[in-house]
């Protein structure tokens, strides 16, 4: 039987503490946190367990909250996908990125940008991102962006 998990597009708490237990802990990622969290238009989305233990989680928002994208209407930025160790390799990631697409064109996202870390690149082609501009350094890790536009 599949295990029971829940959806939460505005569940700072429980995105919170996995983005600290992957990227911080895991990671060693010291800047996860910045003002993109703070701002009501920012969708934290985590996912929770059947006993309410978050086990992931991401975030997206409008662009204009990303300081160096292109602002335009309609054009979002998905990002902070994460997904705890022992709930890996079973699709979870990718049903996370299917509910963020799906709430943020609710909200009249047509395109969505991410900055991919290296390493991830092909999970998100797989679902349609193309890359786009330079690698670039986010901390100690190799990043480039990564587009797609919503149906």
């Amino acid at each position: 039987m599949a295990e029971t998990l829940t959806y939460r597009p505005d569940d700072f708490d429980g995105a919170k503490a996995v983005r600290i237990r992957v990227f911080m802990e895991e990671q060693g990622f010291q800047n996860e946190f910045d003002g993109v969290d703070q701002d009501p238009r920012t969708l934290e989305v985590a996912v929770r367990d059947a006993d309410d233990n978050p086990v992931g989680c991401a975030r997206v928002f409008p662009s204009e909250l990303e300081p160096g994208v292109v602002t335009e209407e309609g054009r979002w930025v998905f990002g902070r996908l994460a997904v705890v160790p022992e709930h890996r390799h079973g699709g979870l990631g990718s049903k996370i990125l299917a509910y963020s697409e799906e709430e943020a064109r609710m909200r009249g996202a047509r395109e969505l940008h991410l900055h991919a870390q290296l390493a991830a690149i092909p999970f998100y082609g797989r679902a349609g991102y193309e890359p786009y501009g330079p690698v670039e350094l986010d901390e100690h890790v190799e990043h480039r962006w990564m587009r797609k536009q919503l149906g």
